[in-house]
């Protein structure tokens, strides 16, 4: 009697990768001045999808803006609230108000088309109001950058007949592959299974299953792999096989995870 045996199976180290953000400002952020708020409008090259805060207070609903589904966003800000900052420049001399505003083009993380400005509004004695804005350094950035919790991701077989993890089986059985991630925030990531090899037991030759963009490069064998839309998991019904007088077949494979742009996720063109 032929037996096909599965070891351990291995996951490779997922990665995480930023989706680029299609997007950017247009223009300079246009300031106006109240003796209450201050507000800043940003005109973007295409409709924005992210969010408006002021540094510090990310988590704060009143000092954060998601004027979303349309090219121009704003924030309006009290001045007595969010951390503005008012300094009074002496007898009869006025008195300024800064804060430090973030445009975002992720819901969530910052990207590197991201700015943050510092905006001043001078109050002169005379009842006048002067306002300019100054592009932080990317430094300023750096002590707010949200990272989630990353998902951790299993790959198993599991023998179709027993629904059990796949260890000792015939040549010909039916088995399934499984890839799945659990964790927090799964709804801000895309996964993709990729670059799969297969260790052929005592000759310890290395043949490639799945390439770099996720496709099976042996049908037959590994048809292509089939993705769940509302979870992050992938699997593939197969018969067990094995290369000549080896008995054992080892899998590994790599999922990467990648940040979420839009409702869905990306599927390898196979």
């Amino acid at each position: 009697m032929i037996f096909f045996y599965l070891p351990a199976l291995f996951l490779f180290c997922h990665q995480i990768s930023a989706i680029p953000i299609p997007n950017g400002l247009l223009g300079n952020v246009e300031v106006e001045c109240t003796d209450t708020t201050i507000e800043a409008v940003f005109l973007t090259e295409s409709n924005f999808l992210g969010r408006v805060f002021v540094l510090g207070h990310s988590q704060d609903k009143e000092c954060v803006s998601r004027e979303i589904g349309r090219r121009t966003t704003s924030i309006t800000v009290p001045r007595d609230k969010c951390g503005v900052e008012t300094v009074q420049h002496g007898k009869g001399s006025g008195y300024t108000s800064s804060v430090n505003i973030v445009i975002s083009f992720h819901d969530k993380f910052l990207t590197k088309v991201d700015r943050a400005y510092n905006i001043t509004c001078l109050f002169a004695p005379t009842g006048d109001v002067v306002s300019y804005a100054l592009t932080v350094q990317p430094s300023l950035l750096k002590d707010i950058q949200v990272l989630a919790d990353q998902p951790n991701c299993e790959y198993e077989v599991f023998d179709v007949r027993t629904r059990r993890p796949a260890e000792v089986v015939h040549v010909n059985a039916p088995l399934e592959h499984v890839w799945t991630c659990d964790g927090a925030n799964l709804d801000l990531f895309c996964m993709r299974v990729h670059d799969c090899v297969i260790n052929e037991g005592k000759s310890k030759r290395r043949s490639r299953i799945i390439d770099s963009e996720g496709c099976s490069l042996d049908t037959s064998r590994l048809p292509q792999l089939r993705y769940d839309n509302n979870k992050l998991s992938a699997r593939v019904m197969s018969k067990a096989f094995r290369f000549g007088d080896d008995v054992a077949v080892e899998f590994e494979c790599n999922v990467r995870l990648d940040l979420r742009n839009g409702t869905s996720c990306p599927r390898p063109r196979c």
